[in-house]
């Protein structure tokens, strides 16, 4: 048993010191630097989806064996990416479209092929929102736990896409794409960050899902 604890002490110890020096690491180069998007860009942020099948896919693919979401969880992923847009009062203008704007599943589907063909219809959308930019956020692909924080049968498992959108011109300003699922420390000790960060509990597919906005949002420069 002492053995136990004290393996378990080292294993904390070294997590805290890789920590400490990722945290105090400086970029190699100016293209780790976050750029960021003028706050002088209004911007529309649309509602979370989950494209189910490719004609509703602004790029990539669907995911083999595709977790879906729930629309309650859908809402509070809207709630919960408005919270962290408006949290950095940085004075830009931001609108918060309604489910309701949404293209219609029907509506995208207009032939079969197993291309991304939503692009034309986000665009279309977005004009009419007259803001410059759109954020099109979209989960690909969703886990839930199973079981409790401190023990599971299965872990979290998340995708989270995001596109800016220039609305006039319909370009892809850029793309942000985050994914995990949640391993132990033991397994992989690379993810001590994480595992500090989340105070060594097994968290849901939502925890997941906002480190991933947070994420994506700051390498979007937003």
């Amino acid at each position: 048993m002492k053995v136990q604890r004290t393996l378990a002490c080292l294993l904390v110890c070294l997590a805290m010191a890789a920590l400490a020096l990722g945290c105090s690491r400086r970029p190699a180069s100016t293209a780790e630097v976050p750029r960021v998007v003028s706050p002088a860009y209004s911007i529309a942020v649309m509602p979370f989806t989950q494209p189910t099948d490719a004609c509703q896919l602004i790029m990539g693919h669907i995911p083999e064996n595709q977790g879906c979401v729930d629309a309650g969880s859908l809402a509070l992923l809207d709630a919960d990416l408005r919270e962290l847009l408006q949290r950095k009062q940085n004075g830009r203008v931001l609108a918060f479209e309604g489910p309701g704007v949404l293209p219609k599943v029907d509506a995208l589907a207009y032939r079969s092929s197993s291309q991304p063909q939503a692009l034309p219809r986000w665009i279309a959308l977005g004009r009419k929102t007259g803001k410059d930019l759109m954020l099109v956020p979209m989960i690909m692909d969703w886990h839930e736990r199973q079981g409790s924080e401190a023990g599971v049968d299965k872990a979290a498992h998340v995708r989270v896409e995001m596109f800016l959108v220039r609305c006039q011109t319909g370009a892809v300003v850029s793309r942000g794409t985050w994914e995990e699922e949640q391993t132990g420390l033991a397994n992989n000790l690379l993810n001590v960050g994480s595992f500090v960060k989340r105070k060594g509990q097994w968290v849901t597919a939502r925890r997941l899902a906002q480190e991933g906005m947070e994420s994506i949002l700051k390498e979007m420069g937003l």
